[in-house]
């Protein structure tokens, strides 16, 4: 059966839009979406310089992060080896000589360590009085284990008021627009403004959070860890001064 005239009509006037459709196909295709790098990217780069010095802010807290755990692993400042040394105390003064523990103890390096052979040096004449010099060198060597806790203590309080900071100057920049020309603001601008003031926002809370969890986390690990050196140092002195007889040479 021939086709109509009509249907010559209906499949020429399809025919068109079928190509069209054929021919935006693999233009669609092709167009993929954004990837996270490139999210990224904007929303950092539309955050003026004020999300530069947020950014910076998120490096300094990382790298005080990494200084804070690398200086607070409990074998590095507390190794196993040396807590079962010290615990052995009892067992040099059956042999009669503390000269193979302080030996070790001098070789070792760690803190644990230093603390312990200041115990059993034998420069001391009275338990309390080693005692006292021991408290004040695990005073220093624990300030000494606190490097990246104070940096970001500060990064707390800075990176929040650098996000207000943004956001102030992206709320000027909204409202600056509003007084240029007679056809009212440009509405691209006063949006893009906008979006300055909340992602600077938006950043500085994101470097605050993670700060503040990191450092009371820091924190409390130092608190317990200085908890056990100061146990430990204790029962040390405890044993030694029970076990060895130390006399002060004459002048």
């Amino acid at each position: 059966m021939m086709p109509s005239f009509t249907d010559l009509l209906a499949s020429a006037a399809v025919s068109p839009l079928l190509a069209e459709a054929a021919a935006a196909a693999p233009a669609a295709a092709t167009k993929t979406a954004p990837s996270a790098g490139q999210l990224l990217y904007n929303f950092l780069s539309t955050g003026g310089f004020t999300m530069g010095l947020i950014v910076i802010c998120s490096m300094a807290a990382i790298g005080a992060a990494i200084m804070a755990w690398l200086n607070l692993r409990a074998h590095v400042i507390m190794p196993n080896a040396v807590i079962s040394q010290l615990r052995s105390i009892p067992n040099y003064a059956l042999r009669g000589d503390i000269r193979p523990l302080q030996d070790f103890l001098n070789t070792d390096g760690s803190m644990l360590s230093r603390l312990g052979s200041m115990a059993i040096s034998g420069a001391f004449t009275s338990k309390q009085e080693c005692h006292d010099a021991c408290a004040i060198k695990a005073r220093e060597e624990i300030h000494r284990l606190e490097s990246g806790i104070p940096l970001l203590e500060v990064m707390i309080s800075v990176a929040p008021l650098l996000g207000l900071l943004g956001t102030t100057v992206g709320l000027v920049g909204m409202f600056s627009e509003f007084g240029v020309g007679e056809g009212g603001p440009d509405t691209a601008k006063v949006a893009m403004e906008i979006g300055v003031a909340l992602r600077c926002t938006i950043a500085g809370l994101f470097v605050a959070v993670p700060s503040v969890l990191a450092h009371t986390y820091f924190t409390r690990r130092l608190d317990a860890l200085a908890v056990r050196v100061e146990s430990i140092m204790q029962e040390t002195i405890q044993h030694f001064y029970q076990h060895f007889e130390v006399q002060r040479p004459a002048a």
